[in-house]
């Protein structure tokens, strides 16, 4: 008997799991992907420095977890660059499911790190999951992935499949439209009083000319910093010392296209050269000599470390920043800083240099990593308009609420984003804030609108006063876009038959030796370290360099950023 009552225990066991599975399953919502934990390292810095203290706790994150049965576990590696982290790990096959890493472009120098590790078969190809994804299908239609994306990138002919998926594109190219609310307005700040003082219009200072003599009339001006000190007419960039702040300073002397930082173009016999190679080599570094020389310019422009560069521009002893935008805390904060110029190009153009559609970053999955389909399916998920409202607003209810159909961050939300509380962002929410909280989440995204996904450029925009002034300044400071399409001249270096002159012009630094001559003790050993440089540059192979990016230009004058 009381084996009899035991057998219909168990079958009454057996039917109520059966009837109670299916109701289970039930319950899962359609973006339920997997139970698991997909452990990713970042190479990237601003991941690293804004990452939760329990991801997996914050809210954002547990919604997510909700909706899709993922949870993260996001690593970062100090080092002493992103880069050399990347290398060294990968050396080392010492990586989890997923690696992140910057790449603007096929440029970036971690994408011969990246390729490399894609052909030795260290990442998984992911193509057969993307014909049925959400969102990656649109990287398969033509024209909507950038050239360098879809030919340099995903889509490689010396590839067999695809590895490497580029993030953050855009739904629809807007570069050459100028969208205030959306506009980052970099390079070179004055403080307004000392435009004031002067009465100058500090959008009018486009030549070399009227910049050297902005620069001689604040150096007589007798102005002082917060401490009482003379001023210095040109400081650093906010970030620290560095060469590239002459693509701001010494505009028309760069002989590479503006704002595009490249040190090739053509001349006018369809030669391609490097800058070294040409006389503005010389009138760049003159002028920042002279600048030098009559005490215009902090002497330690170049090599100022981060912590100091932002002290001497927050206590204005810099009467101009050499580089910095709108969206810095000591712009949008007060009324202190204008925009000053652009300076023109040699070209005569100050207009900001587009060259279309474009990403940032990229992301590829571990051929070691258990179902890859999961993982995949999961960052295709996140970048559907669901998965970019969590990760970008945090939690309906909690920081968030929908108002005529679009997210709309609540008032206690805006509160702690005005007053730039990034705890609660980061560990309290959790979600990305456009930028401001967890940056994961900003950098995972691709097929990006928010305008038209959300109403607004970015979470807050539209009620937020933080960002207020940032707005205010693009809107006060307009600047025309040009096009000028096509790749650096310095991403052709990457390619399989010009292996040995890339090993050999890595070894080169040009930078070091622009700083070198800028402080030369004579005109003689100018010209002494720029023959030198140019003997270098011979002795790597750039003449077989140069021939090969002009057959690629005069075949495709598109294909490289060259001035038209």
């Amino acid at each position: 008997m009381k084996s009899t009552k035991r057998f219909l225990a168990a079958v009454l066991a057996a039917m109520m799991l059966l009837v109670c599975v299916p109701a289970m399953a039930e319950e899962q919502p359609d973006s339920f992907i997997a139970d698991r934990t997909i452990v990713v390292q970042a190479y990237v810095d601003d991941i690293g420095y804004t990452l939760p203290d329990d991801f997996n706790a914050t809210p954002t994150m547990q919604k997510i977890t909700e909706l899709t049965g993922i949870k993260l576990e996001v690593r970062y590696t100090p080092g002493d660059s992103d880069a050399t982290v990347l290398a060294s790990q990968l050396a080392a096959g010492n990586i989890p499911d997923v690696i992140v890493s910057y790449l603007d472009n096929s440029t970036r120098p971690e994408f011969p790190i990246l390729l490399k590790a894609a052909q030795e078969g260290m990442f998984a190809d992911v193509s057969e999951y993307m014909a049925n994804s959400q969102v990656y299908v649109k990287y398969m239609e033509e024209g909507y992935l950038p050239d360098d994306a879809y030919n340099n990138i995903t889509f490689r002919d010396d590839l067999d499949g695809v590895y490497l998926m580029q993030l953050n594109i855009p739904t629809t190219d807007t570069s050459l439209q100028y969208i205030p609310e959306e506009e980052y307005v970099g390079g070179m700040y004055i403080q307004k009083r000392i435009v004031d003082e002067l009465g100058i219009d500090p959008t009018t200072i486009n030549t070399m000319d009227d910049f050297y003599n902005l620069l001689v009339a604040i150096r007589d001006g007798g102005f002082t910093d917060d401490n009482g000190n003379p001023v210095y007419p040109l400081g650093p960039k906010y970030w620290g010392g560095s060469v590239d702040a002459l693509n701001y300073i010494t505009t028309g002397f760069n002989w590479g296209v503006k704002d595009k930082g490249d040190v090739y173009n053509i001349d006018e016999n369809g030669n391609v050269l490097h800058e070294a190679e040409t006389d503005y080599v010389y009138e760049k570094i003159n002028f920042v000599r002279k600048l030098l020389a009559e005490n215009l310019i902090n002497p330690e422009f170049f090599t100022m470390d981060a912590t100091r560069a932002e002290e001497v521009s927050k206590t204005k002893n810099s009467a101009i920043i050499a580089d910095v935008h709108n969206y810095e805390e000591i712009i949008y904060g007060s009324e202190d800083w204008v925009p000053l110029g652009p300076l023109n190009d040699r070209t005569g153009s100050n207009a900001e240099v587009v060259s279309g559609k474009s990403g940032r970053g990229c992301w590829a999955i571990s051929s070691e990593a258990e179902n890859p389909e999961e993982i995949f399916a999961f960052f295709d998920w996140l970048s559907t308009k669901e998965g970019q409202m969590i990760a970008q607003y945090g939690v309906e209810g909690l920081s968030y609420e929908m108002v005529d159909g679009n997210p709309r961050l609540t008032e206690e939300a805006l509160e702690h984003i005005n007053v730039g509380d990034e705890d609660y962002m980061i560990n309290q929410i959790g979600a990305a804030f456009g930028g401001s909280g967890n940056y994961f989440f900003e950098f995972m995204l691709t097929d990006r609108d928010n305008t038209v996904n959300y109403g607004e450029s970015r979470p807050g925009a539209s009620a937020s006063t933080t960002f207020a002034r940032s707005v205010e300044i693009a809107e006060e400071y307009p600047v025309e876009k040009r096009l000028v399409t096509g790749l650096q001249a310095s991403a052709y270096l990457s390619v399989d038959e010009l292996a040995d002159v890339k090993v050999q012009m890595d070894l080169l630094n040009y930078n070091e030796t622009l700083v070198q001559a800028c402080f030369a003790s004579s005109d003689e050993e100018v010209t002494a370290i720029i023959e030198s440089f140019r003997a270098q540059l011979k002795s790597a192979g750039i003449e077989r360099f140069e021939q090969y990016v002009k057959e690629v230009y005069e075949a495709d004058p598109d294909a490289v950023c060259f001035y038209k």
